[in-house]
């Protein structure tokens, strides 16, 4: 009965331990510090996380006001941001940390849209498992500041699927009620606003694959693929206009990148930013 008791004694320590140790040992400026310089250190080049208004709940929870992606200052620019969520709680699941595992559960907000997503994280590693995942509901499009950055223009509301394996990002995603202008930066075509807009991308360390990006508009089709490396795009964008629907001169202006009757074909590279 003795070793029985001291037994069940143990099973009971342990968790009071380990919660013990969330609530005392482990004070929230390490938590803040931590996540940001692994969002930093694994976002790319010249991208730094902040968050604000970060502090700990009991059981494992975590709560902050926003957070925010930007991109640092160079030569030429000021920081711009590049994502901002607020409203954010997040949930640790201690059972994982017996496998040598960061599992954890994030609710936010992007604009007026919903943010939710697990995440599966070896202890000591930054690398993501199989099984991390992010999921956008209809958030605004100009919500996401890097858009406008880059010059493009619009509205509307976008959903999205994330999945992160291994440090690759890939992503799913589609607008709706949208309006989205400027799209090919620099380029006089008629084809440059679009109503609806589908899309894959992946992302791995300082490249973007656009696997392929339909778009739809009053004036015809289009589709964008290629990458972008170090911030330089190297992208083609296929034009299906609507003939009936084009000036004169629109037709003029896209006629150099014909390559069959009723398609066109347009690169556009240089930088990013």
């Amino acid at each position: 009965m003795t070793k029985l008791r001291g037994f069940l004694l143990l099973l009971i320590s342990i968790p009071v331990f380990i919660l013990l140790l969330w609530l005392v040992a482990l004070p929230d400026s390490i938590i803040k510090t931590t996540i940001e310089d692994f969002i930093s250190n694994n976002a790319g080049h010249n991208i730094t996380a902040s968050i604000n208004g970060l502090k700990k709940g009991v059981f494992f929870t975590l709560y902050a006001d926003n957070f925010e992606l930007k991109k640092e200052k160079t030569t030429l620019n000021e920081p711009s941001a590049i994502l901002r969520i607020t409203d954010i709680s997040a949930k640790i699941n201690p059972l994982y940390l017996l496998k040598k595992q960061l599992a954890f559960s994030v609710r936010a907000k992007m604009g007026t849209g919903d943010i939710e997503g697990s995440f599966k994280l070896p202890v000591g590693t930054t690398r993501f498992r199989e099984g991390s995942s992010l999921k956008i509901e209809r958030a605004e499009i100009n919500a996401i500041p890097h858009l406008q950055a880059v010059g493009f223009k619009g509205s509307g509301l976008i959903s999205a699927n994330l999945n992160l394996k291994n440090n690759i990002v890939d992503i799913t995603f589609e607008t709706s009620n949208a309006e989205i202008n400027n799209l090919a930066r620099g380029l006089p075509l008629p084809l440059n606003s679009f109503q609806a807009i589908q899309g894959a991308l992946q992302f791995e360390g300082n490249t973007i694959k656009v696997t392929s990006i339909s778009l739809e508009g009053d004036k015809g089709y289009a589709r964008l693929k290629g990458d972008i490396n170090n911030g330089v795009m190297n992208l083609t964008l296929e034009l299906m206009p609507l003939t009936d629907k084009l000036k004169p001169v629109e037709m003029m202006l896209i006629s150099r990148y014909q390559i069959s009757p009723g398609y066109y074909v347009v690169p556009i590279e240089g930088p990013l930013l």
